[in-house]
């Protein structure tokens, strides 16, 4: 599930109190889930107003300040949650999202800041989560560099998205693998992206192309079925 939250910068008062900063940041309605879904919104919001408090401006020191504190705000907002990915990105319009099938353990939250340019992007799992193989991951980062691949052909955002959907949920559909849900992302980036993965929470997850043309960026992660 996708939480994209575009704000005014929280003063660190606010984030003192998670309920009442809920009421404020994050939608009413939460797709039915349990907190567990805003607070890891929240702790993505927290995470990335300290980035962009004490980062300057600075891509590279907004990006490390935002990873270094996320988890700090995860462990203040009592989450069971190990983080998989964070990345930070520049685009003047809001990501195209879709989720199909069941991604209730993908916990995938976006923030950004309506007087700033960067927006801060992170995934987590429960910490029961099942772990993929080496092998798989590489399968994986295979089949979405081939879906991102056809998806450029298209001539535009909402073409190349709804292409590159189509090709990896083929690729997905027929590759013998046993699989859960999987959920979307694509950016139109004006500026450059970072992101990393935590080696102690593994998932199939990927960005690609590993070379963007025209500033395209296709992220999927998709969860493995306990």
């Amino acid at each position: 599930m996708h939480k994209l939250c575009i704000s005014e910068m929280p003063s660190r008062d606010e984030l003192q109190n998670p309920s009442e900063a809920m009421k404020k940041y994050i939608p009413a309605s939460d797709g039915g889930r349990d907190d567990t879904s805003g607070l890891f919104a929240l702790a993505v919001i927290g995470a990335a107003g300290e980035a962009e408090e004490k980062g300057s401006g600075d891509t590279d020191k907004c990006y490390d300040i935002f990873c270094g504190q996320l988890p700090t705000y995860v462990s203040r907002f009592g989450l069971k949650l190990n983080i998989h990915s964070c990345c930070l990105y520049y685009s003047g319009d809001r990501p195209l999202t879709v989720d199909h099938g069941d991604t209730s353990s993908i916990y995938w939250s976006m923030a950004g800041f309506s007087d700033r340019p960067r927006t801060y992007d992170a995934i987590a799992l429960p910490p029961d989560a099942p772990k993929p193989t080496n092998s798989r991951i590489d399968q994986y980062y295979r089949w979405t560099q081939n879906a991102s691949s056809t998806a450029e052909q298209a001539t535009s955002d909402s073409t190349r998205f709804s292409a590159f959907v189509k090709a990896m949920s083929d690729i997905l559909s027929t590759s013998g693998e046993t699989l859960g849900g999987t959920s979307f992302a694509y950016y139109n980036s004006n500026g450059p992206m970072i992101s990393s993965v935590q080696e102690n929470c593994e998932m199939l997850w990927n960005i690609a192309p590993r070379i963007p043309e025209d500033g395209h960026y296709y992220e999927c992660v998709t969860a493995l079925p306990k």
